[in-house]
């Protein structure tokens, strides 16, 4: 019987995977392989840059984790204008009175959204892979990056980059 090891490193974390090769031409078993994980010392540095935020932004407190959940640095000026005029900076903010449950969060989105739906059965936004529930429109980074799946989607299809906020479609000189 030939015993052959190979020794892995791929992804930080290496492996060690054994088989077995019979020498006799009896019927092959299968090995029972049982890898090994050797331990590893791994150190990463992640670098955040900061956003120049202009004096008249109205909702400074979330141009940075904007940036962190992917937003560019173009979008932020209409973001700012979006997160004031639906929920003055507060994610906290539900207005009941949007249809299907209303909107929730910093930039209102809609439950709409995250609600089960023909073409969509968990909700788009957990399709995509944004929100787990709808629940989640409340936590600031999961509203910012439901809102930028929506400007997405919007692009996707053809439409305005802010569709989803009507007001702004309309007139994008509007202030609040």
């Amino acid at each position: 019987m030939k015993l052959r090891i190979w020794i892995s490193s791929a992804l930080f974390v290496p492996f060690v995977f054994v088989a077995v090769t019979p020498s006799s031409s009896a019927a092959p078993s299968l090995p029972q392989v049982v890898p090994t994980v050797l331990p590893t010392t791994t150190t990463s540095t992640t670098t955040t840059s900061i956003v120049p935020i202009p004096p008249a932004a109205r909702c400074a407190q979330w141009w940075q984790l904007a940036t962190e959940v992917g937003f560019s640095e173009s979008l932020l000026p209409t973001l700012d204008r979006v997160i004031y005029r639906e929920s003055r900076c507060d994610p906290t903010q539900h207005n009941a009175a949007d249809p299907n449950g209303g909107s929730n969060g910093l930039t209102q989105v809609n439950r709409f959204w995250c609600l089960p739906s023909r073409y969509y059965p968990n909700g788009y936004l957990q399709t995509v892979g944004v929100l787990s529930s709808c629940d989640d429109l409340f936590d600031p980074a999961a509203n910012l990056r439901a809102a930028l799946a929506l400007v997405a989607y919007s692009e996707s299809v053809g439409l305005s980059s802010w569709y989803q906020w009507a007001w702004l479609s309309e007139n994008p000189s509007e202030n609040d």
